[in-house]
């Protein structure tokens, strides 16, 4: 059960790191503030705090995680913008996911599926240069009596 349980665990947390680093990418890229990286979910095992204040974790439950920004509410990322405007500095106002213009948002919502088309883009470019594709060669293993084949002149090899 072990054999089964442990590489389907390990293919979750790659997947759901590259996802995730995919939204952490664009939103570092544009400015905007992130609080937790997290792979997971529940209680958290054990993480570390980067420069930039982003917290960095690793949870009980393996199968997800999310990015969490500066200003949001929740892991959602649904926030009152009037609310988050007025509770906020400008110097922070500047590192919040709402204020930024509605290309770097998409950019951002879309850089976690972004991440996964460009892995499975890298794991079948190396499936195809180690492994090669599966060629089986046309074999003629029998010839029936009468038929078009045995007309045409096949013979079995």
């Amino acid at each position: 059960m072990l054999n089964f349980i442990l590489p389907f665990i390990v293919l979750i947390v790659v997947v759901v790191f590259i996802h995730e680093y995919g939204h952490y990418y664009f939103a570092k890229r544009y400015g905007v503030g992130v609080t937790d990286f997290s792979i997971g979910f529940g209680r958290e095992l054990f993480g570390w705090n980067d420069k930039s204040g982003t917290r960095w974790k690793v949870c009980w439950i393996p199968l997800g995680g999310y990015v969490k920004f500066f200003g949001d509410r929740n892991v959602f990322s649904q926030a009152d913008q009037e609310e988050l405007l007025k509770k906020y500095s400008k110097e922070d106002q500047h590192k919040l996911f709402v204020t930024k213009p509605l290309y770097q948002r998409a950019l951002i919502v879309a850089g976690g599926p972004l991440a996964n088309f460009v892995l499975a883009l890298v794991i079948f470019t190396f499936i195809y240069m180690f492994a090669g594709k599966d060629f089986t060669p046309a074999v003629i293993d029998e010839v029936l009596k009468d038929s078009p084949a045995e007309v045409a002149g096949m013979q079995k090899k």
